[in-house]
């Protein structure tokens, strides 16, 4: 399915109308830092080069693919993140709460002084990525406190 791409001028715009169906968009080099958001539906979205600093996200579906974003200090709660993708993203400082995390990829993901309290029916899927206390986990894991990821 095509993607629409809008401007984040147009997100805002939709949102402030009442809109929450943002499913299948492409929004790339936007800046939605600092957004309340509530309710949201992202099913097959793409985000590249998106600042998400401090960005609040509560009851929403992010099942989207998010490429070079910056979830700094970022609020994250209730959230369906099934499947979601995220590559070359920094989350550092970032707060997930009660998450759905079934089948998400982390995929040179900075993790840095990032809470999490998520649940999911599959794992979740890291490679090469920054842990929350800083230590660098090369390759593919589904754990990454597995001793032999550090050896």
């Amino acid at each position: 399915m095509d993607k629409k791409k809008i401007t984040a001028k147009q997100f805002f715009r939709r949102y402030e109308k009442g809109e929450r169906d943002f499913q299948h968009i492409l929004l790339e080099y936007a800046d939605l830092s600092g957004a309340e958001l509530q309710g949201i539906e992202m099913g097959g979205a793409q985000f590249n080069y998106v600042n998400l600093s401090g960005i609040k996200l509560k009851d929403c579906n992010l099942s989207a693919t998010f490429t070079y974003c910056n979830f700094t200090n970022a609020k994250i709660e209730f959230c369906n993140l099934e499947s979601t993708r995220f590559f070359d993203c920094d989350f550092t400082k970032a707060t997930l709460t009660s998450v759905n995390l079934t089948s998400t990829y982390f995929t040179r993901v900075n993790l840095q002084r990032t809470r999490t309290s998520g649940f999911g029916e599959s794992p979740c899927r890291f490679r090469d990525v920054i842990r929350e206390d800083g230590v660098f986990v090369p390759g593919f894991t589904f754990d990454l406190y597995i001793k032999n990821n550090f050896a």
